[in-house]
């Protein structure tokens, strides 16, 4: 049977100090949100959200493994197929492949759907990618600690 497993990686494969920052339009700092925190967060009228940190290559390379690379690590070294889709954006699709091959894990394909510039429906954008998995395996498993986007994916 042809199996795919797709993780996510903030708060599944991972857990970093990253923080989204909520800047006011002059530049100050009113909130530092952890992923979580993120997912359900709305903005006020004078704020924006600065994702640098989410950007930085530092983050991925000092983040702390969770109970799940072991599991990642274990369908890897059986042969099965291996993804990660986050909702950071795709410009650090490298360095979390680099990290997860210091577990000797090599991804497939790491997906990024979140943006640098402005809040997208991570959870519909998760579903699109997990369509198109889906449609090359048999059988797809999900690794995601916002409830929302697993409930998405089940659709």
């Amino acid at each position: 049977m042809n199996k795919a497993f797709v993780f996510d990686f903030d708060d599944t494969l991972a857990t970093t100090d990253c923080r989204v920052l909520v800047r006011t339009t002059t530049g100050f700092i009113r909130e530092k949100l952890t992923p979580a925190e993120f997912n359900t967060h709305e903005l006020e009228y004078d704020e924006h959200y600065d994702f640098c940190e989410f950007r930085s290559d530092k983050f991925i390379r000092s983040a702390n493994p969770t109970f799940l690379i072991h599991l990642a690590k274990e369908v890897y070294d059986s042969g099965f197929a291996v993804y990660v889709l986050t909702a950071r954006a795709d410009n650090v699709a490298k360095a979390i492949a680099d990290w997860l091959c210091g577990f000797g894990v090599k991804p497939v394909k790491v997906y990024g759907v979140g943006s640098d510039d402005s809040k997208v429906n991570i959870a519909e954008e998760k579903q699109k990618v997990l369509q198109t998995i889906k449609d090359l395996f048999d059988v797809v498993y999900f690794y995601d600690d916002d409830q929302h986007n697993v409930d998405l994916a089940d659709q």
